[in-house]
């Protein structure tokens, strides 16, 4: 397997600016550099033709980019995933880490099940109007179907000549007292929160695991752009927008931002 080659992280961030056109112009860059190498276009076309994930093709290479700027200043990366799908990311992360000859220790934080809408449509549509919790929910896509997500995402870590069972997976939600027990001691040098889509599941996956990062290590927000300028990507929930907004009072900076996903590294 060749290794993976696209821009670095640290170019990326020395020329970054906060404006429409440079956040359209990094993402048709990083949407270009995934089409552009065999081993990460072989990933998303899995993921497309399958439906496992969501995300733009642009954030493979932004993974990327910032495992290789991980290994490079830490040497071993631990890196977490909170609310894993069917394993898009975590899968991604260990192709990444084999290509590249990477230290990448995978862990993975969710329920592995599904959360599926009740089957009224006529009750749910009134429950829409009166249950501010629940239209919540609804905006922020927070449904997701039964299935076996354990056995998709082994099937996938399959596919791609990968273990599933090196990857470290921490059952349950991040709310969970006991996982958060399990988790209290432990240190990430990157991590990545797609859980909770509510404006009070995502501040809380904010406040809480942020200061599991040490200083130099980065927290990438998805679906958190919908206050920044640029047309050429879908920019995410205005309920995870609005919550990431925490960021800088925790000691992150946000220093590069692709599509929906906002990259924050920890500086104090």
């Amino acid at each position: 397997m060749k290794p993976i080659v696209v821009p670095e992280l640290s170019t990326l961030v020395a020329g970054y600016q906060n404006t429409a056109e440079h956040n359209d112009a990094v993402h048709s860059l990083m949407t270009a550099a995934t089409w552009g190498d065999l081993v990460l276009t072989r990933h998303r076309r899995h993921v497309e033709r399958h439906q496992l994930g969501f995300g733009d093709p642009a954030f493979h290479s932004m993974w990327t980019s910032l495992l290789n700027c991980a290994a490079a200043r830490f040497g071993t990366v631990n890196a977490l995933e909170i609310g894993v799908f069917k394993g898009q990311v975590i899968s991604l992360w260990a192709l990444i880490a084999e290509a590249n000859r990477l230290d990448v220790h995978v862990s993975a934080l969710g329920p592995l099940c599904g959360q599926p809408l009740p089957k009224s449509a006529l009750l749910n549509k009134f429950r829409y109007r009166i249950d501010r919790r629940f239209r919540e929910q609804i905006d922020n896509g927070n449904f997701y179907p039964d299935e076996d997500y354990a056995a998709i995402i082994s099937a996938q870590f399959d596919f791609h000549g990968l273990d599933f069972d090196q990857v470290k997976v921490y059952h349950g939600f991040s709310t969970d007292a006991a996982l958060l027990a399990q988790l209290d001691q432990q240190s990430f040098q990157l991590i990545y929160v797609d859980g909770d889509h509510s404006h009070a599941g995502a501040l809380h996956d904010f406040q809480t695991f942020a200061p599991k990062i040490p200083i130099g290590g980065w927290l990438v927000a998805d679906d958190a752009s919908c206050d920044l300028p640029g047309t050429g990507f879908w920019k995410g929930h205005e309920a995870v927008s609005r919550a990431v907004q925490i960021m800088p009072s925790l000691g992150f900076k946000n220093v590069l931002n692709v599509g929906h996903n906002r990259i924050f590294e920890r500086v104090g």
